[in-house]
Formats: C-alpha cells, structure tokens, sequence
C-alpha cells in the first residue's frame, strides 16, 4: 500500500476485520460509530475513503455488494457467509 490511502486502506481493513463488521459496512460506518460500537473509526474525507476503498476493491482486499439501497462493504471471505 502506497501513497497518500495507506493508511486510511489499512483502517478500512482493520474495520472490515472487527467482528461487528461480520455482516459488512455501509460506507458511513466506517466514519460514524455509535457509542456502543467497538470498532475502529477511519478517519478521512468521504472522497478520500472513496478512493481508499476503489483501490482496496481492485486489489481484490475488499467486495461491495451493490444490491440494496446502499452498498455493503465486506472481506472477501465474509461475504460467502452472507448467501
């Protein structure tokens, strides 16, 4: 991971990775956590979490199912325990 995404790449991981994430992200929750969330934030503009999540989907890091009014965000491996 190169550039100015390298970090905001790895907190998008280390969010995807967290156990409430288990059934995916919508992009807002990975800015905005409730009190009760245990997750790590990722802090970043929303263009620059855009870019950040774009470059992780075309590494093949991160799946976006486009299905219902907002794209879900998961691992690749998690997305198989959704179907």
């Amino acid at each position: 991971m190169t550039g100015g995404n390298a970090k905001i790449k790895m907190s998008i991981l280390a969010a995807l990775e967290h156990a409430e994430a288990e059934d995916g992200l919508y992009l807002r929750n990975f800015s905005l956590l409730h009190e009760e969330d245990e997750r790590p934030c990722v802090e970043g503009a929303q263009p620059q979490l855009l870019a950040a999540l774009n470059e992780l989907i075309e590494e093949g890091k991160v799946v976006m199912e486009d299905e219902g009014a907002e794209p879900i965000f998961f691992l690749p491996q998690t997305i198989f325990h959704q179907h």
